[in-house]
């Protein structure tokens, strides 16, 4: 019997190993991977405070919500979070859980219960930032799925083309309604 076991624990400590060593962190993916739209020069001639100002309200109105600005520095921080029903779905029981209870006393009583348990839906939250440079402007973007318990299902890099070269286009036509050069 001791024979067996000690053949098996190498096997499984190569086979855990194995499986950690395959894993990859998603969010340390190379900035080469960032499409070419979420970079996009700057008109010297527009001052870091007008680009950030029209850059607000295009965030906001895409239902991001504001968490830190730096006018000098040229920064904007923001957020959305966006419910994504039926991700939880996945492994949750009929039964969200059993009880057994008792009761001593006078009268003694066991009984075992079960509920019914509902779960809320996972939320997406994106994270956003975007900074003026001297030369350009870099847009970056990042998701995570959370769960109900407060447990990450999933993170990742989340740098569209197509958002970027939206959220770029709708900051500079804004620029342009406030007379400001893009």
């Amino acid at each position: 019997m001791t024979r067996r076991i000690g053949t098996l624990l190498p096997l499984l400590g190569l086979l855990l190993g194995g499986c950690q060593a395959v894993g990859h962190d998603p969010l340390t993916q190379p900035a080469a991977d960032m499409p070419a739209s979420c970079t996009w020069l700057r008109d010297a001639g527009v001052s870091r405070e007008a680009w950030v100002r029209a850059a607000i309200p295009e965030l906001e109105a895409r239902g991001f919500t504001i968490r830190s600005t730096d006018l000098e520095l040229g920064v904007v921080g923001a957020e959305r979070t966006t419910s994504r029903p039926g991700l939880g779905a996945v492994d949750d029981h009929w039964f969200g859980g059993a009880s057994l209870w008792s009761s001593f006393g006078r009268r003694s009583a066991l009984g075992v219960g079960y509920g019914v348990g509902f779960r809320e839906d996972p939320v997406q939250v994106e994270r956003l930032s975007l900074v003026v440079g001297e030369n350009d402007v870099r847009l970056t973007r990042d998701s995570s799925v959370v769960d109900d318990g407060g447990y990450v299902v999933d993170a990742r890099p989340y740098n569209r083309d197509a958002f970027c070269r939206e959220v770029s286009g709708a900051i500079e036509s804004r620029l342009l309604n406030t007379g400001a050069r893009p």
